[in-house]
């Protein structure tokens, strides 16, 4: 009766612990597609920032150029709207390598996670088969 009272007692700390790793791994998924998606939204974002910038600078000097305000349009200089274009562009670029690195981050925890899991599952077999 003792030895059946503490395989339950760990079959329930293991099936918690496969639980607590089952749901890790469904969390650091979801996050990293989460991720993947905020990355896809920073390239269009950057890429609309160039193809604009290029767009701009084949204007010639005395063209009007407005930018958008809220609800409301303002007219600026050249210099001034090719220059938040580059700064879009390059704030872009930073955010993508953010969240790279934010992925690589979250993947290298899933990773792990599977191994844990893999290891539990494997714990768990050579115990049965005792």
């Amino acid at each position: 009766a003792v030895v059946s009272t503490q395989s339950t007692g760990a079959d329930a700390e293991l099936k918690k612990a496969f639980t607590e790793l089952k749901n890790k791994s469904v969390e650091t998924a979801t996050r990293i597609k989460a991720v993947d998606n905020q990355i896809e939204q920073c390239k269009n974002r950057g890429k609309h920032a160039e193809l604009t910038y290029m767009e701009v600078k084949q204007t010639s000097g005395d063209t009007k150029l407005y930018e958008s305000v809220g609800r409301m349009f303002v007219l600026e200089d050249q210099d001034t709207i090719l220059e938040q274009l580059k700064d879009r562009a390059a704030n872009s670029r930073e955010s993508i390598q953010k969240l790279e690195n934010q992925k690589s981050y979250l993947s290298k925890n899933l990773k792990e996670s599977e191994n844990a899991l893999r290891e539990l599952v494997e714990s768990k077999k050579t115990t049965i088969a005792k």
